[in-house]
């Protein structure tokens, strides 16, 4: 099961001060058009102009991307620390914020104002978070997500839940050279290890390579179409898999 970076009663207690904020309500059925997701990854800075909409940004994209003059249509964040809401400054009126209930309070007021709506975070098999939900926000029942441990899988299933299967992905390198991210970040540094895809060699940290693991493992089991831009562990280990298949 995955384990979030908080206990479950501290993610509880930050889950009900969003219980102010409208729900994010799954569409009945896919649809046959894209969704551009825009993730952190270095490699965002040699593919933004290649963005089409809609597109859905994650972390510190949105800001990234602003600047830029690009103003994303959705932006989606999930991660519980006080430093995440500190990486959004230039909220927008024309963004839809569909953000976790479990995100810092810090968050809703940077937002307010804006066009925010919330869903309930699940990770793995946690029992517990969902009968919180059901107890405390029975309606939120319908708007619990799951995925995995980074923001740019849960940012897929936020963009199925609107019914998207087809994803184009910016920025989810899984790995880095120089800088770890697009642009600044608040985040701390973590130890970095050396993991090879094919003839390649990729410098990259325990975190992303998990994610890296558990989008492999998405490509091979879902009905989902995703093509990956930019050049990283996960993109070489995506064209790996095209090539085997």
């Amino acid at each position: 099961m995955l384990k979030g970076v908080l206990s479950n009663a501290e993610r509880h207690e930050q889950m009900a001060k969003s219980m102010h904020l409208p729900l994010l309500k799954k569409k009945g059925k896919f649809n046959d058009r894209r969704m551009t997701i825009a993730c952190y990854g270095p490699s965002l800075a040699d593919t933004w102009k290649q963005l089409k909409r809609p597109i859905m940004t994650v972390s510190g994209a949105h800001d990234y991307l602003v600047e830029r003059g690009v103003i994303p249509d959705f932006h989606v964040d999930c991660d519980p620390r006080p430093h995440k809401a500190e990486m959004l400054r230039k909220p927008q009126k024309d963004t839809k914020y569909l953000m976790a209930s479990v995100c810092h309070p810090n968050f809703w007021e940077t937002l307010k104002g804006k066009n925010v709506k919330v869903w309930h975070l699940v990770n793995g098999d946690d029992f517990e978070t969902v009968a919180w939900v059901a107890q405390h926000h029975p309606e939120g029942m319908e708007s619990l997500i799951g995925g995995g441990s980074s923001v740019g899988m849960r940012a897929m299933n936020v963009s199925a839940a609107l019914g998207f299967r087809r994803f184009d992905i910016h920025g989810m390198d899984c790995s880095f050279t120089n800088n770890r991210h697009a642009g600044a970040h608040t985040g701390k540094d973590q130890i970095k290890i050396m993991v090879r895809v094919g003839l390649r060699t990729f410098q990259t940290t325990q975190q992303m390579l998990q994610a890296a693991i558990e989008m492999e493992k998405f490509i091979e089991t879902q009905d989902a179409e995703v093509v990956f831009y930019g050049d990283g562990l996960m993109q070489e280990t995506a064209f790996k898999l095209k090539e085997l298949i």
